[in-house]
């Protein structure tokens, strides 16, 4: 009889958590998978000792270490998942467990506020596991010094600390007032001594570190690895999280005594609380939930599988108005050749912006712009891009890729096999790094990949400093220098498109016979029939090349409708919209 009450109080005890793990782990891996993308894909894990070396270079080095080998898991969604729900439980159970130490007393709610807020953190893509991993080993050593340490009559935690900064550097704090405020409220014997003497000893060590070791910012020393930047959209939040949690030992004292005729039964009190993490995890995650990032980084993911057909399906069924995710939409249609066909099926952007990225040191911009440079043939640019982003930011997956794909497509095999050697120490990625190894000092390997191959073909051979601020200048010097280049001349022909330059359309209407085209391009072609209107009706001279029927059938059918609305724009806007709203007629009149 007793031995079935303990086994359920034992499973009542325990209900919370799993409901808490079950829903973090649902959430994380069907919902918010695209924040484990994101993160697998913003830092490169190598298995090496040089690369754990670099680490010790800096206080809080370890953290950034740990953070990173965790997310190196993330490449499998589910795996990442569950990694993220047993960081968050265990963060819960070890906050209990600690309460329980210092009090006797065993807290629920408290530990599932502190979860739940780290829960709703992490549903911020940019929100970096280090955070959590940086704050659970705060409340683990925290934990471990109240309860095992208390030998050499508690001095232990005292003598660790300057240690424990070298590992943990500004997440290192968090311990240290924890353990200031246990000192100071729990009858330590020799308490305010032992604060005295935990500051004295940081201090110092900070102070050497800045003179001796590590020649870095006081700023930098005090806080790295916590930055803005590794906290996402809501730092004050974090922050403000961690000013509370650091509070823990005088939240524990606090008592709430309810009257008797409020007592409920333990097992009631966890129900309640379960239906509770269930109510609050739900809310958390609406709330956290970013259906345009999400979009994003689908289209990321396909995109860099080169599955580019299907970057183009995926927007026609989920629309975006996201610049980044059109110029990632842009370039795989450019790469399929449907550039002019197509792009006023997505929605554009006058000035450009859709087609070209300009250059920035910061956000997704630099990770991303080398790829159109890529697609045009400049692989030089591709891949200074592609570097400057390593230098800035580290090393990630996707960037050490280009530099090998530059690298081998220029012939450079003795620095592409470095690059590969590092790629093949990954724990995801050794594959990619074998399969770019068999091209390794084979030219005729690589003339025959159907990616690098074709960007050897039209890669530049002249050399000229590129105009990253105005990049259009760019593709002129690239058609001076190889005017046969097809995906350099879809790029200029959209953006005369989009600028509405009837003047550079009909002078270009001639180089699409030289490039072996048999038909215009769909928004071509109505750019072409639209000329007609300022040249008295008749169409411009298209040499061997026709403009279809059906072209000239759906000009007539955009006038008809235009005209039954007594050639009004502002009324004509909606029926032309509806039949017309992907064609340069649409675009002219309403963009």
């Amino acid at each position: 009889m007793n031995q079935n009450k303990n086994t359920n109080n034992s499973l009542s005890s325990w209900l919370p958590s799993l409901v808490f793990f079950t829903g973090s782990f649902i959430y994380f891996g069907f919902f918010g998978d695209y924040i484990l993308f994101f993160q697998e894909k913003s830092a490169l894990f190598i298995f090496s000792a040089d690369f754990l070396s670099q680490s010790l270079h800096q206080p809080g080095g370890l953290i950034i270490w740990l953070g990173e080998l965790i997310t190196t898991f993330f490449f499998h969604p589910l795996a990442g998942a569950f990694i993220l729900a047993a960081l968050l439980t265990l963060f819960i159970l070890i906050v209990r467990k600690t309460v329980r130490n210092l009090t006797g007393n065993d807290s629920i709610f408290l530990p599932f506020i502190f979860g739940l807020a780290l829960f709703y953190l992490q549903t911020d893509y940019r929100f970096l596991v280090l955070n959590m991993a940086g704050m659970l080993l705060q409340i683990v050593l925290f934990y471990i010094s109240v309860k095992y340490l208390k030998m050499v009559k508690g001095w232990i935690p005292v003598f660790i600390t300057p240690f424990w900064y070298f590992i943990a550097g500004g997440f290192s704090w968090i311990f240290v007032l924890l353990l200031i405020l246990y000192f100071a409220f729990y009858r330590v014997i020799s308490g305010w001594l032992k604060i005295i003497a935990v500051f004295s000893v940081l201090l110092l060590i900070i102070y050497i570190s800045k003179e001796f070791l590590f020649f870095q910012s006081l700023k930098t020393l005090l806080l790295y690895p916590t930055n803005d930047q590794n906290t996402g959209f809501h730092p004050i939040l974090f922050y403000s999280v961690v000013a509370i949690f650091c509070l823990l030992p005088l939240i524990s004292k606090i008592k709430v005594k309810l009257p008797a005729r409020f007592k409920i039964s333990d097992f009631i009190s966890t129900i309640i609380l379960s239906g509770f993490t269930v109510i609050l995890l739900f809310v958390a995650g609406i709330a956290g939930y970013n259906k345009k990032d999400n979009q994003y980084f689908q289209v990321e993911k396909l995109f860099y599988q080169n599955k580019f057909d299907e970057v183009t399906a995926y927007l026609k069924a989920n629309p975006s108005n996201n610049s980044l995710t059109l110029f990632l939409n842009n370039i795989s249609l450019c790469e399929k050749g449907q550039l002019n066909d197509q792009l006023f099926n997505f929605p554009q952007s006058p000035d450009g912006t859709t087609l070209f990225l300009k250059w920035e040191i910061i956000g997704e911009v630099l990770r991303k712009g080398g790829y159109f440079y890529y697609t045009i043939g400049m692989i030089n640019e591709a891949h200074r891009w592609a570097f400057e982003n390593m230098v800035m930011k580290g090393l990630t997956p996707e960037d050490l890729k280009m530099l090998i794909k530059t690298e081998l497509i220029y012939g450079n095999y003795k620095v592409a096999s470095k690059y590969i050697a590092i790629l093949k120490k990954t724990a995801f990625y050794s594959d990619d790094a074998k399969r770019f190894e068999k091209l390794l000092f084979d030219d005729l390997a690589v003339n025959a990949d159907p990616d690098l191959g074709e960007k050897r073909k039209i890669r530049l051979n002249t050399d000229f400093f590129s105009i990253t601020d105005d990049p259009i200048i760019n593709i002129e010097r690239i058609l001076a220098t190889d005017s046969l280049n097809k995906k350099a001349f879809q790029y200029k022909v959209a953006f005369l498109l989009l600028k509405k330059n009837y003047q550079g359309i009909a002078n270009i209407i001639p180089d699409f016979e030289k490039l072996g085209y048999k038909k215009f391009p769909q928004n071509f072609e109505e750019a072409a029939i639209s000329l007609s209107v300022f040249n008295n009706g008749k169409l411009p001279d298209v040499g061997n090349i026709k403009i279809s029927k059906s072209t000239e059938l759906r000009w007539t059918q955009y006038l008809t409708v235009f005209q039954e609305y007594g050639t009004n724009p502002k009324t004509a806007e909606p029926a032309l919209k509806r039949k017309f709203g992907n064609t340069f007629w649409y675009w002219v009149f309403y963009r």
